[in-house]
């Protein structure tokens, strides 16, 4: 067809095909005797060049917008609108080829009312649907439940059957030969697709499967540019925290040179980590509450950090030994936890460093005990100056306290910890503990001991600090604790008895035998006061006190005269006659003082419980 024809059809194609016009127009154009046939081949022509035009325009339109798409979902989701607006179908769907199970499944719906078949998911080569993802280029029908042409699923057929889908129609989507799905378009009415229709579909699933491939493949390579830019990132990072390693570690080191403590060492990490950091001693260490239950120590060297239920803790070892802590409130980053963890080997060698500090002072402590327990005179001097270092100052009021302990070793550990803030020194004489000091007492030392689980008989005197009152003081003390020990008596002496002659000859008893001598001579008098609830115990000692005089012990003890000579008989009955002369009145008399004595501390222990 020539382009005047084209121009002529353009002028008649409102006309009618039988108008009068036509035959002046087409002779103008030098086409006389135009027939009507010609005229409607003619109009054949002109509307398939015009749909031609249209398809191709469309085509471009979809082409653009497909690759405008910046993801696979984006791009997905415009495919199936354009497909369904174009060929002006009830909805449109893509569904996308599991190789590895050889299934299709649908991806992206435009217009599909259900979730069953939202959801639909079948077997290569099977419906409509598996037959265009899996094998032919095209595949379509006009009444899909009642068409036998291909394998039925009955899930599938009850999702169509809710759906309302009659007809289908599907195009392979494929890359270079390779399948990657079909699309779709489908009616919930009767319908048979035109050859154009069936070749502007696939023609839109041919573009499908390109912007599909290209969106691929710039994913892939966003995420490599991705991969690339994060490796970098990371890689400065690791440069810039290794920087701040090296600036750490210089700080650490600056506060090992000068001696810092652990508390100062504490305040350093707290300002590079930003977060609250305190140092824990053994003592505070030794009941953590760790993954929601109590832990008794830190672990050892192969594992230094732990975390508790509100912090995280980095331990201070030394083989076996915990020796203290770090703790650092709240949740720790991989950074924060790295930084703490480079404090431990620091902090282990601030400690190791004060306990060689420290026992060189427990030593020089030691030698300034046992010179005092040995007589101080001579060089008294010398001795003064060493104590000032500990805040002891002569002619100044001290408590000198000794203790027996069941656990020399353990003890000796508690007592330097609870000696050590208040000043004064501490260490051994004899096999038992020693503490000279202005502020530590003996009542806070039986509780420091309780508290470790170790029982303490302990005595104190307050006195001046002069090198005989020092030596006077050690002497009654130990030998207080002797006595205490060898009567069972724990707890702190009453300073209100004295045992004087008695206490001396205890101090070298062994507890046994101390308890058999008390024993034998109060067990006549203690049988008869239980049996019949009477006083001869309280009596006898009140008799000798007042050296065996009735009238005066009447009046100390509130009762007639008659009646203390009464109970005087008694126990001369139950004792021997002459108890109250002698050697026997002396015996006695001992017994019942050291009987008072742990009467007393007994019936105190049991006020205190």
């Amino acid at each position: 067809m020539t382009a005047s024809d084209a121009h002529l059809l353009d002028l008649l194609q409102s006309a009618p095909d039988d108008d009068p016009t036509i035959q002046g127009l087409a002779a103008s154009f030098g086409r006389d005797g135009l027939s009507r046939a010609d005229v409607q081949q003619l109009r054949a022509e002109v509307l398939q060049v015009r749909q031609q035009r249209e398809t191709a325009q469309i085509i471009a339109e979809v082409a653009t917008n497909i690759n405008a798409a910046v993801d696979v979902d984006e791009t997905l989701e415009l495919v199936c609108h354009r497909s369904k607006h174009l060929l002006g179908s009830d909805m449109a769907y893509i569904s996308l080829n599991d190789q590895s199970a050889q299934e299709t499944y649908i991806r992206t719906t435009d217009g599909v009312l259900t979730p069953e078949y939202r959801g639909l998911r079948m077997p290569l080569g099977t419906g409509i649907l598996g037959q265009a993802a899996g094998g032919s280029t095209i595949a379509q029908t006009t009444g899909y439940l009642d068409d036998s042409s291909f394998p039925h699923i009955p899930k599938v057929d009850e999702a169509v059957r809710l759906e309302g889908v009659v007809s289908i129609l599907a195009v392979t989507m494929r890359v270079k030969g390779e399948r990657s799905g079909a699309l779709l378009v489908a009616e919930r009415r009767q319908r048979r697709y035109t050859p154009q229709e069936v070749d502007l579909l696939s023609q839109i699933a041919g573009l499908a499967a390109v912007a599909l491939q290209r969106t691929g493949l710039i994913n892939d390579l966003r995420a490599s540019l991705s991969e690339r830019d994060e490796a970098r990132a990371e890689a400065e990072a690791r440069h810039r925290f290794l920087a701040r390693i090296e600036t750490f570690d210089q700080t650490l080191f600056e506060v090992l040179r000068h001696e810092g403590s652990p508390a100062e060492l504490a305040q350093v990490i707290s300002a590079e980590i930003g977060v609250d950091v305190r140092y824990l001693q053994r003592s505070e260490v030794k009941h953590l509450r760790v993954d929601g239950a109590h832990r008794s120590a830190l672990p050892s060297d192969n594992h230094r950090t732990i975390e508790t239920e509100a912090s995280v803790v980095c331990a201070a070892v030394a083989g076996e030994r915990t020796l203290g802590a770090f703790e650092a409130r709240g949740r720790l980053d991989h950074d924060q936890r790295v930084l703490l963890e480079r404090s431990g080997p620091v902090l282990t060698a601030i400690i190791l460093s004060e306990e060689r500090g420290i026992a060189a002072s427990a030593e020089e402590q030691q030698s300034l005990i046992t010179r005092l327990e040995q007589g101080a005179s001579r060089d008294w001097k010398q001795i003064s100056r060493q104590l000032q270092r500990y805040w002891l100052r002569e002619g100044s009021k001290v408590r000198i306290i000794s203790i027996g302990c069941d656990d020399l070793g353990a003890g000796r550990a508690e007592l330097r910890e609870l000696a050590a803030p208040r000043g004064g020194i501490a260490g051994e004489s004899g096999g038992l503990l020693v503490a000279i000091g202005e502020n530590l007492t003996g009542e806070e030392i039986e509780r420091g001991f309780a508290g470790s689980g170790l029982r303490s008989s302990i005595a104190e005197v307050e006195t001046v600090l002069t090198a005989s009152q020092a030596e006077e003081a050690l002497l009654h003390t130990r030998r207080s604790v002797r006595a205490m020990q060898a009567l069972d008596l724990t707890g702190v002496a009453d300073p209100r008895w004295d045992l004087g002659l008695t206490g001396l000859l205890l101090a070298h008893l062994p507890a046994s035998t101390a308890a058999d001598l008390v024993h034998h001579a109060v067990a006549p008098l203690l049988s008869y006061d239980r049996a019949h609830g009477s006083v001869l115990l309280d009596t006898a000692w009140v008799y000798l006190e007042n050296d065996g005089n009735a009238e005066t012990a009447a009046r100390a003890m509130h009762v007639h005269a008659n009646t203390v000579r009464q109970r005087v008989r008694r126990i001369a009955e139950l004792i021997h006659p002459d108890w109250a002369s002698g050697r026997l009145r002396t015996d006695l008399h001992t017994a019942l003082r050291l009987w008072r004595v742990r009467r007393h501390e007994t019936d105190k222990a049991s006020r205190t419980r």
